[in-house]
């Protein structure tokens, strides 16, 4: 048996099992996956992990099982497993966005112990932010022992099932709008003759150094907004456009209809 199985070795199933192994919650050896693409099955070996020949054997034969499908794909998967005996006590991890706890157990039927994590792609970098739900039948330990992994590649909260669509907007969608903000300074900056690459790059770092006044200032975002405006001054000027245009209405929107349309692809 081995510690972990890894179904789908796509960015996030190798962020996650890169943390598992480095920080040092399971060996290499004790890793089994499964991915279709010689290349990835390849990189997975030469860190050690066993590559075994299918997604059943990988199900028959690891403790904690990392499901890193794309959602599209994932009722292809389940109807494959549902016929297969799973590792007994098998701790069953999903990344999916959408698919539920329920859908998976209308499947497979004997996996009563599911984890639910709403990853982001900063995880790549071990910067990532991710909530995490269980199902009742998971222990504590057996909790910690996935927690743990989750909490070594960044910041890690715990919700109920229930609000997991909504917290997609929050972190698993977000970075994205971080992206758009930051070009869009960026572009505007070069319209008026500012390299674009210096731009990108010092906006970028501007953000980062704002994310942590957050976090370490104890001060609100309110707060922090008024702390840059100066009256009369130049950023002033910049939240009147925001202001004339909603933009805190415009955010609102997107981030409701992020979780609308989870809600719309939730199985």
């Amino acid at each position: 048996m081995y510690q972990l199985g890894v179904i789908g070795a796509g960015n996030m199933g190798m962020a996650i099992l890169n943390g598992a192994i480095s920080s040092g919650a399971v060996n290499a050896s004790n890793v089994a996956v499964f991915d279709p693409d010689v290349l990835k099955q390849k990189a997975c070996a030469e860190k050690g992990c066993a590559v075994l020949a299918d997604e059943g054997e990988v199900f028959g034969q690891s403790a904690i099982l990392l499901f890193a499908v794309k959602p599209q794909s994932f009722e292809g998967l389940l109807i494959k497993l549902s016929a297969l005996e799973p590792c007994r006590d098998q701790i069953i991890v999903t990344i999916a966005a959408g698919v539920s706890t329920k859908y998976i157990q209308s499947y497979l039927k004997q996996s009563k112990k599911l984890i639910r994590v709403m990853p982001n792609t900063p995880l790549l970098i071990g910067k990532g932010a991710s909530f995490l739900a269980k199902t009742e039948e998971v222990t504590e330990e057996e909790f910690e022992r996935v927690h743990g992994i989750f909490r070594s590649m960044g910041v890690t909260a715990v919700i109920s099932e229930d609000k997991m669509n909504e917290i997609i907007p929050v972190n698993g969608s977000s970075p994205a709008y971080v992206y758009y903000f930051i070009n869009a300074i960026a572009k505007s900056a070069e319209k008026m003759g500012v390299d674009f690459d210096t731009a990108l790059r010092l906006a970028a770092a501007t953000f980062i150094g704002s994310a942590e006044m957050i976090l370490k200032s104890g001060k609100t975002p309110e707060e922090l907004i008024r702390q840059v405006c100066s009256p009369g001054g130049t950023t002033l000027e910049s939240i009147k456009v925001f202001d004339a245009h909603s933009l805190y209405d415009i955010i609102d929107e997107a981030c409701v209809k992020c979780t609308k349309r989870a809600y719309e692809l939730g199985k």
